[in-house]
């Protein structure tokens, strides 16, 4: 089944409403469309969730205008049992507002945010666990350029929300949307800028800053945190929060991390134990390839820039994968920095086959045919380089008095000396032709042998369609 658009709207614009509002996607297949338009709920006083989406169906909440969701203790902004959608133009935006220890948005199916600028914070937890910013079962995607922010909640004496959290789906964010995600503050453990606990996180373009959130006392959050993290383009930083103890991860994965392309910063959180510094990235399998420009750094006071199965990745390892103008730079807990790069190539002339030259041919009015050119042998003396100067082979033919040198090049020289040109000139040779792929010119070896003396050179060369000649 699949309902028409529903709108929704505050009656006093300029007063909020404690109105809880309910959206039900019944059975699985069911899709519900409705749009909130300068929406303004504050269920503080109720203790229930602003917006509560029922059932297993699937529900697209469009935007329009600004919204605003606020709950209370243990009541999420927007609050959904199966799958949900939030879209929005540009100028369109929802702030929803988790009270004390619930998040700010929470769906116990799929997530997609697909357009719009949506705000999601969890609220602290006074003496217990901050909520997240974003929790889902199902998986969270972002797309459609959608400007997103999450911040997970402070836990006083207990544990930080995360920034975004999947609890069983992998975290996904491409088409250029910009997403920040900060992990509360925890008297114990912080939360994590962006977690996957049993899927992974990709991302494949935009700009993504997650930060772990700091512990006076205990272990600081990681920027990113998952069971395997796939980054192929965008800007990507992950910082680990400080911890009392121990910082946290720049970027931790439980399987494989692979990054191919982007620009990726990653740093781990100080700590204060003698164990304390944390790792910019760390994982059993690390895929480093491609057109990256990667810059990790390591926690003090003992974490590592790169950890890679325990140890630090030696970077030599990595040279040959690494693609055109691609970079990547560790600096380790002490301040030392190590790096390896591939330049990009310039630009080269791209070597061209040299042309078959066909031997001429005319016909007489009789019929008969006049006798094709033959071939001449190389001279010493008369060579033909190419652009840096090293000696290439050419193709010559004679027709009449006129010989004519081929090279299939853009550039190149032909060089003859003088003396040479007289044992041409002896031999019946009026003019010399030479041909590169875009360039023709016809010189007359008189005027030439009349251009210098006995020891000179004679060059004449072929730049695309320029000609030059030079005679010394």
């Amino acid at each position: 089944m699949e309902d028409t658009n529903t709108v929704i709207t505050n009656s006093d614009k300029d007063k909020a409403s404690s109105n809880t509002v309910t959206i039900e996607a019944k059975d699985k297949d069911d899709k519900v469309e409705v749009t909130l338009k300068d929406v303004n709920i504050d269920t503080s006083s109720r203790s229930e969730a602003a917006v509560s989406v029922t059932g297993e169906g699937n529900t697209n909440i469009e935007l329009d205008g600004d919204n605003a969701l606020k709950s209370d203790i243990y009541s999420s902004g927007i609050s959904s049992s199966g799958s949900l959608t939030i879209s929005g133009g540009e100028n369109d935006s929802l702030t929803a507002q988790g009270g004390s220890g619930a998040d700010g948005i929470y769906s116990s199916g799929s997530l997609t945010i697909s357009g719009g600028t949506v705000t999601a914070n969890g609220g602290s937890g006074g003496g217990g666990d901050g909520g997240d910013g974003i929790w889902s079962s199902g998986g969270v995607t972002i797309s459609g350029g959608s400007t997103v922010t999450a911040n997970g909640g402070d836990g006083k004496d207990d544990y930080g929300g995360d920034g975004i959290r999947s609890d069983s789906g992998d975290v996904t964010i491409s088409g250029g949307s910009t997403v920040t995600a900060n992990g509360g503050n925890g008297g114990n453990v912080s939360g994590d800028g962006i977690r996957s606990d049993s899927g992974d996180v990709t991302i494949s373009g935009g700009t993504v800053k997650a930060a772990g959130g700091d512990s006076k006392d205990g272990y600081g959050g990681d920027g990113i945190r998952s069971g395997g993290v796939t980054i192929s383009g965008g800007t990507v930083n992950a910082a680990g929060g400080n911890g009392g103890k121990v910082g946290g991860y720049g970027i931790c994965s439980f399987a494989r991390v692979a990054i191919s392309g982007g620009t990726v910063n990653a740093a781990g959180g100080n700590g204060k134990n003698s164990n304390g510094g944390s790792d910019g990235i760390i994982s059993n399998d690390i895929d480093l390839s491609g057109s990256l420009e990667l810059t990790a750094k390591a926690g003090r006071p003992n974490g590592k820039a790169i950890s890679w199965a325990g140890h630090e990745l030696d970077l030599d390892t990595i040279k040959d994968k690494l693609g055109p103008g691609a970079k990547v730079t560790a600096t380790d807990a002490n301040g030392e920095t190590k790096q390896v790069s591939s330049p990009i190539p310039r630009p080269v002339e791209p070597e061209e086959p040299e042309p078959v030259i066909p031997e001429e041919s005319s016909s007489s009015s009789d019929g008969g045919s006049a006798t094709p050119s033959a071939p001449a042998s190389p001279l010493p003396g008369l060579t033909v380089t190419d652009k840096d100067g090293q000696r290439i082979s050419y193709t010559s033919t004679q027709s009449g008095n006129t010989l004519t040198v081929c090279v299939g090049r853009l550039t190149a020289s032909l060089r003859a000396s003088l003396a040479t040109l007289r044992q041409l000139r002896a031999e019946g040779i009026d003019t010399i032709t030479f041909q590169t792929i875009l360039c023709s010119t016809t010189l007359s070896v008189d005027e030439l042998l009349a251009m210098g003396g006995e020891d000179a050179e004679a060059v004449l060369t072929h730049r695309f369609t320029d000609s030059s000649l030079t005679v010394g």
